[in-house]
């Protein structure tokens, strides 16, 4: 390709540039001017194409015209005529304008009725006690079995200038016996010691001074 030389004006600071460019490249200062004239080229061209193209054309929007609408797209919600022989669900009862609600069905006298819990406790069964005094057996029937000297004072009398005339007394609490002395002068021992208000087991023995007292939960032979 041919190069023919030509002259141009170029200010001395836009020169010194291109010197410097070409010595660092290691090229010729015309090197570097003719590719910056293509890559001028080049960007002139592309800016004359992009003005010499035809516009887009108007929506229609601009035109004055409606656009048409969006067919309605498929809905897997969508009701499907059902197959004949099949029954069609039945709808729900509309509520009704006075805001009552729908009675339920009562039920028949064939279905199972549970009997109403019953409100009265059981009675506790008590386990009788059997005092056994001078070989002979009593029954302790009452919530308290008074035992003293007198005959008028207590249900087990006792005839001891030793003994008080109300000594001490059995008492039931639920299905427990307990011994209680009732402020007695010499009062009850068990096991050669004083007590008090002592719960009462089988073949349990007690002393009233010199009385003694056996009690059992079996009915004497």
């Amino acid at each position: 390709m041919s190069k023919t030389l030509r002259q141009f004006e170029c200010r001395d600071d836009l020169w010194k540039r291109v010197e410097a460019l070409a010595k660092r490249r290691k090229i010729s200062p015309d090197d570097i001017l003719q590719a910056a004239l293509l890559q001028l080229f080049k960007a002139g061209k592309k800016k004359s194409s992009s003005e010499d193209s035809p516009p887009p054309p108007p929506s229609p929007s601009s035109r004055g015209q409606t656009p048409r609408p969006a067919p309605p797209p498929s809905s897997s919600t969508a009701q499907r005529p059902l197959p004949r022989g099949l029954p069609r669900p039945s709808s729900a009862p509309a509520p009704s304008s006075s805001g009552i609600k729908p009675s339920l069905p009562r039920p028949t006298s064939s279905s199972p009725r549970l009997p109403p819990p019953s409100s009265r406790a059981q009675p506790q069964q008590v386990r009788p006690l059997y005092l056994c005094f001078e070989n002979q057996w009593y029954v302790v029937d009452k919530d308290e079995f008074v035992i003293g000297r007198g005959a008028k004072y207590s249900d087990l009398p006792i005839r001891d200038a030793n003994i008080s005339r109300r000594h001490c007394a059995i008492v039931r609490r639920g299905s427990d016996y307990f011994i209680k002395d009732l402020g007695s002068t010499n009062g009850v021992e068990f096991n050669g010691e004083r007590v008090d208000n002592h719960r009462i087991a089988e073949s349990t023995l007690y002393y009233l001074c010199e009385h003694e007292l056996r009690f059992s939960f079996n009915a004497p032979a």
